[in-house]
């Protein structure tokens, strides 16, 4: 018998919190996790049976070309890099854990670089914004279909996506950071042996940065709202491309 839940890491309903006009934030209809490039077929199963008909990938092109998804039956596969400067990454040092840990503790310069534009990271999300404003396009284009959110771990850019749709739909700062630290909660299952390593070589810093999921990250999207786009308001309206009517009709579609 097919469980109602996928095995996916870090898998979860952002539904069910309290949005604007004191309504709720809908359940079986946005969900975020992992790649789904490891989903067996009852994974998949469980995504339809969900409802999921649209996956929606943030990962660059190398990333995704690496470890391609697995769609579950009738779903759409849309993706858009939610940091456009990711694929500039080597390969190697992208899509291997073991490999990023030996060039970054034999060489200062790679670790200094890798620990900059993971810093960064949160800025770049919020600087360059299409990918978010093309998935809260296709969530208003069919917001009926259950939406399947996700990156490489489910937890940077996955996270920032969730936490903007969150606070559209009205729910309060505080609530849609604790829906991002839950990452902390579900990783991926070979993340405890990959810190270990790190620690070894001397990276620790670098991959528990990687992998973790903090307030002051989450801190760093808001406060670049107001830098790069003088406020919330401005960046919802000129870095999304979303109009108070647009809004309206998210939370129509969205909150119970």
């Amino acid at each position: 018998m097919t469980n109602q839940w996928p095995n996916i890491a870090n898998f979860r309903d952002i539904g069910g919190r309290l949005g604007g006009d004191g309504r709720l934030v809908k359940t079986g209809l946005i969900f975020r996790g992992t790649a789904t490039s490891d989903a067996t077929e009852e994974d998949l199963a469980a995504l339809n049976m969900l409802g999921v008909r649209l996956v929606f990938d943030l990962r660059g092109e190398v990333e995704a070309s690496t470890n391609p998804d697995r769609l579950p039956v009738g779903a759409t596969y849309q993706r858009v890099s939610a940091v456009p400067e990711i694929d500039a990454i080597p390969r190697e040092l992208l899509t291997s854990w073991d490999n990023l840990i030996e060039r970054a503790s034999q060489s200062p310069d790679v670790l200094e670089q890798s620990m900059a534009f993971q810093s960064g990271v949160y800025t770049q999300m919020i600087q360059h914004p299409h990918a978010f404003a093309t998935l809260l396009s296709l969530m208003l284009d069919d917001p009926s279909r259950g939406v399947y959110i996700h990156c490489a771990a489910g937890k940077d850019r996955t996270g920032v996506g969730c936490a903007i749709i969150s606070r559209l739909l009205g729910v309060s700062r505080e609530d849609a950071l604790e829906d991002y630290l839950k990452s902390n909660e579900t990783p991926r299952p070979e993340i405890e042996a990959v810190r270990l390593w790190a620690r070894e070589r001397g990276v620790g810093d670098l991959i528990d940065l990687m992998t973790s999921a903090t307030k002051w990250q989450f801190d760093l999207a808001w406060d670049e709202a107001d830098h790069a786009w003088g406020g919330w308001d401005a960046f919802v309206h000129a870095g999304l491309g979303l109009s108070p009517a647009d809004i309206a009709r998210l939370r129509d579609a969205y909150l119970s």
